[in-house]
């Protein structure tokens, strides 16, 4: 198999049959999902029973952990195709998605993170006339300076070579709260190689209510987040280091570290004015 198609699940038996048609009805066909769910349920099992008869479906089970790292980390072990894609047990991919992906990283060997524009669904109305996901973002090549300031990359439309995901090191399941662990993973994955966004809407992104941690936060913790999200990336993973940490990556870390002891300083008015102003300056004196 070319493709190691990923998807976490809990709790979503009745959304979760649609997101496998969307898989089956791919035009690029070799690939293997991998449906990872976070615990075993009845109601699960009942609804991947019918998409076994295909064996490219796999219903892979496991120990209940509460966020999605630990089954995605759990299906790309049992893995071995070139390609990862990570789907969301409530979106749908379009017909084209996996073959557009995979002919864009055969023809693009820098490119280790690979990401595309979606539709924006809210899960009631029709999806035809469904609004674009992005529509003010510069799409291409993504650079890192931008990846580091912004998270655009919709995790539901990501594909990555498989080597590329072990130097990295995967999914960082030691988050706490385990939330933003995809950002935490493309900074790393980022670092590798080129980072590209296709302009094309090539998934349907359901704005459903998360399964996984939900919690109403303040400013100030969401700042608190976000530098954990930065120290985490500079740090890597327990069993991998963080490829920030190689000196020809010096200048990525630097970026890193710089936005880490931003979030640090909490949400103030004047810090957020002195950085704008800084990073006007300094694009200035680049010209």
């Amino acid at each position: 198999m070319t493709v190691d198609i990923i998807i976490p699940t809990y709790n979503r038996a009745a959304l979760l049959p649609e997101t496998l048609k969307s898989v089956q009805s791919q035009t690029y066909t070799d690939w293997r999902c991998w449906i990872a769910e976070d615990g075993e349920s009845q109601e699960t099992r009942e609804a991947v029973k019918p998409f076994l008869a295909d064996n490219r479906f796999i219903h892979l089970p496991g120990r209940h952990a509460g966020y999605p790292s630990a089954p995605r980390n759990r299906a790309i072990g049992q893995g071995t195709a070139r390609f990862v894609a990570f789907l969301d047990d409530d979106d749908l991919w379009l017909p084209e998605k996996l073959t557009r992906q995979v002919e864009f990283l055969e023809h693009n060997t820098a490119c280790v993170l690979l990401g595309a524009n979606a539709f924006r669904w809210d899960g009631i109305g029709p999806k035809e006339g469904a609004p674009v996901y992005h529509q003010k973002i510069s799409f291409g090549l993504i650079p890192y300076e931008k990846l580091v300031q912004e998270n655009i990359f919709i995790i539901s439309s990501v594909m990555t070579r498989r080597e590329h995901l072990i130097k990295a090191g995967a999914f960082n399941e030691g988050l706490a709260p385990p939330v933003g662990e995809d950002y935490e993973l493309w900074l790393r994955l980022g670092a590798l190689g080129e980072a590209w966004m296709l302009a094309d809407p090539l998934l349907i992104y359901r704005e459903a209510a998360s399964t996984y941690y939900v919690k109403k936060m303040d400013r100030a913790t969401k700042y608190q987040l976000r530098a954990g999200i930065y120290s985490a990336a500079l740090q890597g993973t327990p069993d991998i280091p963080s490829p920030l940490a190689a000196p020809a990556k010096k200048h990525y870390e630097d970026l890193c570290r710089a936005e880490r002891d931003f979030y640090r300083a909490g949400p103030r008015f004047m810090d957020r004015f002195r950085r704008t102003v800084s990073r006007k300056l300094k694009s200035i004196v680049a010209l």
